[in-house]
């Protein structure tokens, strides 16, 4: 039998009333700003109208179960649902009620079964990690935080180009840990460091599906895969002057494709010693000129804290000329990207290999943006500037040279950002390589003076 229809209490978000409901009302009802607007039906008893302040339209029949719950099923949005046909469904829903049918209960318990159903394929069970990874969820556990969305579309990529055309249509169940070795070992011979992204993103997609209950365990576990290769790049002053000539103007190097804009950028990591993907990325909403300062948000460190950076006269000069080489298209990034229709900045792998292409072209031998900033962190602790390698981790964002309970403090209690000797630091790297690039040499007779 029917229980009593549910009718909510007044709430602050909510305005309730009720009435007639006509087509006229569903068309042009509106709540308060910030309020939503419930209007129950006179008609068709637990039929409720449901406009938010976005002006969002929907249908729902409340009611309670054979157990005295409260229930709410959705009926659909106006106008997709019009009026006649949302009582035609309250009607539905309340004579299955009447005959004990828990009509949420059944939604629920399908939908659950087709999410079942889809997380036992690879491909499915690759969405539903993305989407968590995306909230902080994909791990488990009190601590866990999102990844960084340049992370997420990273791995998607991965997944999208590799790893989904052998296994996406596969049962998760049936994929054995030899097929994944295989594969992994046949990527790897093509790039080691396909071999080893495809591991990594095969493993936390089995362990996420152990977490789903999917498998009972990760066949993915204790892999082998060929060790990345560790930089030592050090550039040396000539290899740093033809780098900048050529990224300052490239048509006077023969064979060099590569964007004015794209030159910039790479002048700009080599100046401020961020990673490319923070450089690429820069809004200038970071960007404080009054204070010359460049604040990198932490969603998009790989530390994930925020990170202050100040500014040299020569990188100030080079966001001048990133505004004058866009000439103003509003686009809300410093470097934005001339390939998207939406508003995006350059591709963090095209920024590599336009560092690749300088590379072959001015023939230097080997070298990567990563380079720029361990070259720049060498100079800067030598003897030619002089400053403490502490503050040197400070300005690259890496851990200071700190150990033991130290560790702790800088995590947890010292939240100074260092910024006068970060500045000092980084206008002296920018005299530097200023003075590299124009082949000017500090006389010998002059010591250079220590940071304080």
């Amino acid at each position: 039998m029917l229980r009593n229809i549910f009718v909510p209490p007044v709430c602050p978000r909510r305005i309730c009333s009720m009435s007639k409901l006509t087509n006229d009302v569903v068309k042009n009802a509106m709540p308060v700003k910030g309020k939503r607007l419930e209007i129950r039906d006179d008609v068709e008893a637990g039929l409720i109208f449901r406009v938010t302040d976005k002006d969002v339209r929907s249908w729902s029949v409340r009611y309670r179960n054979a157990a005295g719950e409260h229930r709410r099923k959705n009926l659909g949005y106006f106008p997709s649902v019009g009026l006649a046909k949302a009582r035609e469904e309250a009607r539905k829903a309340k004579g299955l009620v009447a005959t004990g049918t828990d009509v949420v209960a059944i939604d629920r318990a399908s939908k659950a079964e087709q999410r079942r159903k889809h997380l036992h394929k690879l491909s499915g069970l690759a969405d539903a990690y993305f989407i968590a990874a995306a909230d902080g969820t994909h791990k488990g556990g009190p601590n866990s935080a999102p990844k960084r969305a340049s992370t997420i579309a990273e791995e998607q990529r991965i997944f999208d180009k590799l790893v989904k055309p052998k296994f996406g249509d596969s049962a998760v169940a049936s994929i054995t840990r030899i097929e994944i070795r295989e594969f992994v070992t046949k990527q790897g011979k093509r790039a080691k460091s396909n071999g080893r992204h495809c591991r990594n993103i095969i493993r936390q997609l089995m362990s996420f599906a152990v977490r789903e209950g999917v498998i009972d365990h990760n066949p993915a576990h204790d892999i082998a895969v060929a060790a990345p290769k560790v930089g030592t790049t050090v550039m040396k002053d000539d290899d740093l002057k033809v780098f900048w000539l050529a990224c300052q103007r490239p048509q006077d190097v023969d064979d060099l494709a590569l964007s004015l804009l794209m030159g910039i950028a790479l002048r700009m990591a080599a100046v401020t010693l961020q990673r490319g993907g923070e450089v690429v990325g820069m809004r200038w909403a970071e960007i404080d000129r009054a204070a010359k300062t460049w604040l990198i948000p932490a969603e998009r460190m790989k530390g994930k804290k925020a990170h202050m950076v100040p500014l040299s006269a020569a990188a100030l000069a080079l966001l001048d000329e990133a505004k004058a080489a866009v000439d103003g298209n509003g686009s809300s990034y410093v470097f934005p990207s001339p390939r998207s229709e939406d508003d995006q900045p350059l591709d963090r792998r095209a920024f590599s290999r336009a560092m690749k292409r300088i590379v072959e072209a001015v023939k230097i031998g080997a070298a990567t943006p990563h380079d720029l900033r361990r070259t720049g962190a060498t100079l800067l602790t030598s003897e030619r500037i002089g400053f403490s390698r502490f503050i040197v981790s400070q300005i690259i964002a890496h851990a200071g040279d700190t150990g033991g309970a130290a560790v702790v403090t800088g995590k947890h209690y010292d939240h100074n950002d260092y910024l006068p000797e970060k500045r000092r630091a980084l206008d002296a790297w920018a005299l530097l390589l200023e003075q590299i690039v124009a082949g000017i040499k500090r006389p010998e007779n002059v010591t250079q003076l220590k940071a304080r």
